[in-house]
């Protein structure tokens, strides 16, 4: 039985209670986190890994009882696989490499040796700078970018946020605020980067190397390739794409160092991708559970499923997939009868644009390329997202909604001893239902440890069970309580069109 404070707004605190009981007693995060990250892993998008976890989850999803549990095609393009990276310094000494090929990178013709070649990128200006390397550059591996400077680290990596940095986050702004600096983009005044890409490859270049510009201690951060005349690598005629090469900072700086002291180094890689354009669909997973007397209302919640490939995908987003995953089998474990449909999204595409998540909102609820409203439009009362990694939830922000401030004041209030306590005036919202002018929300949570993102080092160790399992009542419980209440929750932002 609901029983209330706020006589517009009831609490469901008994099933509050049934929520964490499960989810701390009988939790299957853990578990689930493994298949994904250790048995899966890496789940770019359209690989093997990537396919074998949505047909898994969309399975563990039907076994919780689950309907219409399925993988969701959507037109995504061409589909990328690191097949195998071998990486060492051959001379003066031998030294194995940490290096990962940056996404949508093609591969190196078999196995090459040359010579590491230092050619700064930022300091070629004029077509001039090129002449000194011409006929230089057969088979050699380019490394694009200085040093870095690398400080100790006097600081936990990890921090929580303390209560006072929450309060000050959670201050309504006042007054005019700082305008951001305009950028001024780095190739200004310089031949386009582009060209100088093309002239290391006509003179028989093998290889690009950089490091990811962030971390240390062997971790590296692996994005899409930067070296390329189109951002859109996936699609089915991009243009040339470089092999390029994401290397560990402290390999990267000996091989600098060593070259700085006019003594040959050479390298060896072996670097194989394949690219997939037979079939240019990627999936999203996507269950419900019906609703009752507002079943034709909506309420979705999500996370991605793609990762990017260096590493397991663990902190992104893995422990955003399972929290999500858990609080499907405890609705149906406790035999929860949510008013409104209740559709769990997991989405295929996200680090190259969103691509899942946009595709299930334009046809479900609205296209803004052919703006276009769907059915569903009116009837979706909120998508909830998690996205912030391995941390845990400290808040929500309502988006300058005023009137979404007592509703959620009330549904934190069994969530306080677990450490959800703030409401913030503005956030994150998802990009896919912001530009239909759709309600959404990103969770704030502690931010663990960044040099986990998007690397080789996050993986299924770093997870934090205590806090998985936390994240999983405070969704289940905003879930929940959004498809129990009489109103779908108030818009503020007027249709866009």
């Amino acid at each position: 039985m609901a029983v209330s404070v706020h006589a517009q707004e009831p609490i469901h605190w008994d099933v509050v209670d049934q929520i964490m009981d499960e989810a701390f007693e009988n939790s299957e995060l853990m578990e689930n986190a493994s298949w994904l990250v250790d048995v899966f892993a890496p789940r770019n998008t359209k690989s093997p890994g990537y396919i074998a976890a949505a047909e898994w989850a969309a399975e563990s999803l039907r076994s919780y009882g689950l309907s219409n549990a399925r993988l969701e095609p959507y037109e995504f393009g061409v589909g990328y696989v690191n097949e195998y990276v071998s990486i060492h310094m051959m001379s003066p000494q031998y030294m194995p490499i940490i290096a990962y090929p940056a996404t949508w990178s093609s591969g190196t013709d078999g196995k090459i040796q040359g010579p590491a070649v230092f050619m700064n990128f930022d300091e070629i200006v004029t077509e001039a700078d090129l002449e000194p390397y011409r006929g230089q550059l057969n088979n050699a591996v380019i490394f694009t970018s200085p040093m870095r400077q690398l400080p100790p680290l006097y600081e936990a990596p990890a921090t929580r946020y303390s209560t006072e940095q929450l309060n000050e986050m959670a201050e309504i702004p006042i007054g005019p605020q700082a305008a951001r600096a305009e950028r001024i983009h780095p190739r200004e005044g310089k031949i386009p980067q582009q060209q100088v890409v093309e002239f290391v490859y006509d003179q028989g270049a093998a290889v690009l190397v950089r490091t990811d510009g962030r971390n240390d201690f062997g971790t590296v951060a692996v994005e899409n390739t930067r070296y390329t005349l189109d951002n859109r690598l996936w699609d089915l005629n991009a243009p040339l794409r470089p092999a390029e090469l994401v290397m560990a900072t402290e390999h990267y700086n000996r091989v600098l160092r060593i070259l700085e002291k006019d003594i040959p180094v050479e390298i060896e890689v072996d670097l194989r991708v394949t690219f997939n354009d037979e079939n240019l669909n990627d999936y999203n997973v996507v269950a419900e559970i019906p609703g009752t007397d507002l079943a034709h209302e909506i309420v979705v919640f999500g996370a991605h499923l793609q990762s990017n490939p260096a590493g397991g995908g663990a902190s992104d987003n893995a422990a955003g997939v399972v929290a999500c995953m858990e609080v499907a089998r405890i609705f149906k474990k406790l035999g929860l009868a949510p008013r409104r449909t209740v559709r769990i999204g997991l989405w295929g595409g996200h680090e190259m644009g969103v691509f899942g998540n946009k595709s299930h909102v334009a046809n479900n609820f609205a296209d803004p390329d052919t703006r276009e409203y769907k059915e569903d439009y009116d009837n979706l009362s909120a998508y909830f997202n998690l996205d912030q990694g391995n941390g845990r939830i400290r808040g929500v922000p309502i988006q300058g909604n005023e009137r979404l401030r007592a509703i959620f004041t009330e549904w934190m209030k069994p969530l306080r001893n677990i450490g959800m306590n703030h409401l913030f005036a503005t956030g994150m919202e998802h990009e896919a239902y912001e530009d239909v002018g759709l309600p959404s929300f990103y969770f704030v949570q502690d931010r663990m440890d960044t040099r986990q993102y998007h690397s080789n080092m996050d993986a299924y160790d770093r997870l934090v069970a205590e806090d998985l399992m936390a994240n999983t009542v405070i969704l289940a419980t905003f879930v929940y309580h959004a498809a129990m209440r009489d109103e779908r929750l108030p818009r503020f932002v007027p249709a866009p069109w």
